[in-house]
């Protein structure tokens, strides 16, 4: 299992965002897809940053009401995702393994990885419950 290759698992349909966006546009695009991580992309598709929801969280603290979290929209358009989101992220590509990106995550805390071709394009992205289906699938013996 450990040598499963990351193109049997990744998610090739993945939600990006634009370093031009505001946090308004982030957070519309977490809440309607029910996301957390949001690799960022230059106008080729390079990723060039990650932002999550839990940085999200760190530059606007939502109000919390009976629906849920309520954020300022107007405070969120006041940041721009380039000055907040974290630039340079770790990047694996379709070829690489299952135990590497089990060992990135656990070493560094990432709840997921950007998959990128081998000119950086954005191809694909694995999340930390990627993994567990991967890891629940063989437990089952499938």
């Amino acid at each position: 299992m450990r040598d499963l290759l990351l193109k049997e698992i990744m998610v090739t349909h993945v939600f990006s965002a634009r370093m031009d966006e505001s946090l308004g546009e982030v957070e519309a695009k977490f809440r309607h897809h029910g996301i957390r991580h949001l690799p960022v992309i230059d106008d080729q598709k390079r990723v060039v940053g990650m932002f999550t929801l839990r940085d999200l969280f760190r530059c606007v603290l939502p109000r919390k009401t009976e629906e849920g979290d309520v954020f300022d929209k107007e405070q969120l358009n006041h940041f721009i995702l380039k000055y907040v989101m974290s630039k340079d992220p770790v990047v694996l590509g379709p070829e690489d393994t299952l135990g590497h990106v089990v060992d990135i995550m656990v070493r560094d805390k990432f709840g997921c990885v950007p998959i990128v071709s081998s000119d950086g394009i954005l191809v694909g992205i694995v999340t930390q419950i990627d993994v567990l289906k991967c890891l629940a699938r063989s437990l089952r013996g499938r």
